[in-house]
């Protein structure tokens, strides 16, 4: 049976673990000058080496000291790399969660080494073990027998108690950067004799997001099913990809706000076998790459060919940070439910549609309501009757209000006030979604309540301040609302508030007694 290539080239030295210095260099020194511990923690995502390095610290501090060319050297640490050696233990902590397998642990420490000069227990995936067994474990963790080191990893450190980690040296692996992972397929490439395009290594290791083991299998993978030859094609096959030019197309719709060239694009990637799910990835990843040219952090720019980062530069100029910034959202959220639907398109046409229907920032600014200059909470003095005539101010230009918007563009500025009230107060949220913003007329917003309930709980102080903050948020300005029942007439509500204003010594605009269009009228 032929062997996987990520057990067939697996590191059996500090030296060749991939990018893993700051880790290997430590380990090293321990050895060379004694000072070893007695537990460590390997942190890290999948497949960036923390077994792997685990292994070859067992073999290193076990053989520190002989000579390298005595046979016996040689077959102990063969035995260790192979899984042979008695005193190097490999426990799967997802397999053995039990306070006993841990019992059976305490119990076996206190024997000598058989071969060795330490028994080494390497602990994997430790973050799955039960509570019952992190405590067992506590005391034979914390001062073990001389001849017994411990090395745990885990891809989950939140999971381990704070009286574990306590114990432990930790060590954090970081994710291998594609670089590293595609100078090392190119390495393994030519030793195994696979003609694998520059692309098409490129292409893997994105994909592996750091992993050089999925980066290995998926190598392996392709090598065996494309006769030794490995193209970008053949690679985005095998992943559900869609090409470089299909993903310009939806960018650029996204860019122009053109939803059927975007959709057309998402159509012909799904047609050509592309996976829903990886054509939403590319799109978070294309929409980073805009992000990082726009900021100037071009820390991933390196993973792109020429052409494409050409391209992008391009793209970049049409779009802007809260713009990228929500349609990264959309297409995330729409990774995540993904799991849960059987339309997988469905959820990633709504995420474009999403990104294309948001008021445009440009929009936004050009129609955005004239700030109100605060009120003044000072008295005033009253001006004699002659200054008044001689000095009375011209009449404000009105303000471009949010009733110039579409109505699309006023519901998602309503959509928005509304997840910003949910986020701050739950029980506000509930009055505030039962009801219906019928038009906004001088920064007022006139909303329609479903019930008479609705509305005197949005008129109480706490609910009507709070949303009034919320909209002056929002909007960047000074507004206020008023909410009367479904069914009322507005036109006797305005009247009721004119004569309370009269009788409080205001002036009442004769615009202001006419009763806001509904959006039926």
């Amino acid at each position: 049976m032929a062997q996987a290539l990520y057990r067939k080239w697996r590191p059996t030295s500090f030296d060749e673990v991939v990018g893993q210095e700051h880790v290997t260099t430590t380990l090293k020194n321990q050895i060379a000058s004694g000072r070893v511990g007695h537990a460590y923690l390997f942190v890290g995502a999948r497949g960036c080496g923390k077994t792997t390095t685990a292994r070859i610290f067992a073999k290193e501090v076990n053989l520190a000291g002989l000579p390298p060319d005595d046979p016996r050297t040689r077959q102990l640490a063969e035995a260790i790399a192979e899984g042979r050696a008695l005193d190097v233990i490999e426990i799967d902590a997802a397999s053995h969660t039990s306070v006993d397998d841990v019992r059976e642990i305490r119990d076996r420490v206190s024997f000598q080494p058989s071969e060795l000069r330490y028994k080494v227990y390497i602990i994997d995936e430790v973050h799955m073990l039960s509570t019952a067994a992190f405590n067992a474990l506590l005391k034979t963790l914390e001062e073990p027998p001389p001849h017994v080191i411990f090395i745990l990893a885990t891809t989950d450190p939140q999971k381990i108690p704070a009286t574990v980690l306590s114990r432990c040296q930790r060590f954090n692996f970081r994710r291998v950067p594609t670089e590293k992972i595609v100078a090392r397929l190119r390495q393994l490439c030519e030793a195994e004799g696979i003609q694998a395009e520059d692309a098409a290594l490129q292409l893997i290791a994105r994909h592996a997001t750091g992993s050089l083991r999925d980066a290995l299998s998926l190598l392996d993978q392709l090598a065996s099913s494309n006769a030794m030859r490995i193209t970008p094609q053949d690679v985005r096959e095998a992943l559900g990809a869609t090409d470089s030019a299909i993903m310009q197309a939806a960018l650029e719709g996204l860019a122009t706000r053109d939803a059927a060239r975007g959709l057309s694009a998402i159509q012909t990637a799904l047609e050509q076998g592309a996976d829903a799910r990886q054509v939403a990835r590319q799109m978070v990843d294309a929409l980073r790459g805009l992000v990082q040219l726009k900021t100037g952090a071009r820390t991933m720019l390196t993973e792109f060919g020429e052409a494409e980062r050409a391209a992008m530069e391009m793209l970049a100029q049409h779009f802007d940070l809260p713009t990228l910034a929500r349609a990264m959202r959309a297409f995330t959220n729409a990774i995540n439910e993904m799991r849960q639907i059987a339309e997988p398109q469905l959820l990633l046409e709504l995420a474009y549609l999403e990104c294309i229907t948001a008021p445009a920032p440009a929009a936004e600014a050009s129609t955005a309501p004239t700030p109100v200059p605060a009120r003044r909470k000072q008295a005033t003095p009253t001006p004699s009757p002659t200054s008044v005539a001689s000095h009375t101010p011209e009449p404000a230009p009105k303000p471009n209000a949010p009733q110039a918007l579409t109505p699309t563009q006023l519901n998602a500025v309503w959509r928005q006030i509304k997840e910003e009230v949910n986020r701050r107060n739950k029980i506000v949220a509930s009055y505030v979604n039962s009801c219906k913003v019928q038009s906004v007329v001088n920064n007022v917003f006139h909303l329609m309540a479903a019930n008479p309930m609705v509305c005197e709980r949005l008129q109480a102080p706490r609910a009507r301040a709070l949303l009034i903050e919320v909209l002056n948020e929002v909007l960047k300005g000074e507004y206020d609302f008023t909410v009367y029942v479904q069914g009322a007439d507005p036109q006797t509500e305005l009247e009721l508030i004119a004569r309370k204003a009269s009788e409080l010594g205001g002036q009442v605009r004769a615009e202001h007694l006419q009763a806001p269009k509904t959006e039926q009228e």
